[in-house]
């Protein structure tokens, strides 16, 4: 993963979000946070700093719904972001692909949507397996 200044100060406004997000087990997961971002000028610190960002399904569901301010795009909200190219005769929007934890007798509902080819898709919050391509 490429480091990008977003993941540092993602992660410091992150932190004042916890008691909101989810209420009591803030102090816990603010130390997880805390010491990722301490690591995270490390190799390997900002994949760090993304787990423990993305561990919590409560945290990494607030985080997924905002635009990202280094985002050179425009999306609507709820959309993949993937659009159709201008013109006559171009094909249509190609759908993102979805991951969904698929280990037997896991009760996770995580379901995530890639943005772009090369992004690391992330694991399970129940299992901690690495999620599947969701079959259509």
């Amino acid at each position: 993963m490429e480091h990008h200044p977003s993941w540092a100060a993602l992660a410091r406004e992150t932190l004042g979000m916890l008691p909101t997000l989810v209420g009591a087990d803030a102090s816990r997961i603010a130390a997880d946070i805390q010491r990722a971002i301490a690591a995270s000028s490390r190799p390997g610190g900002v994949e760090e700093l993304r787990r423990a960002l993305y561990a919590d399904v409560r945290v990494r569901t607030w985080i997924q719904s905002r635009p990202d301010p280094y985002e050179e795009r425009s999306t609507v909200p709820g959309s993949s972001g993937y659009e159709g190219l201008a013109g006559k005769g171009f094909a249509s929007a190609v759908p993102a692909p979805r991951y969904v934890c698929k280990t037997p007798g896991c009760t996770s509902t995580d379901t995530w949507i890639r943005g772009f080819m090369g992004e690391p898709v992330p694991r399970c919050s129940v299992c901690t397996r690495v999620l599947s391509r969701e079959t259509q």
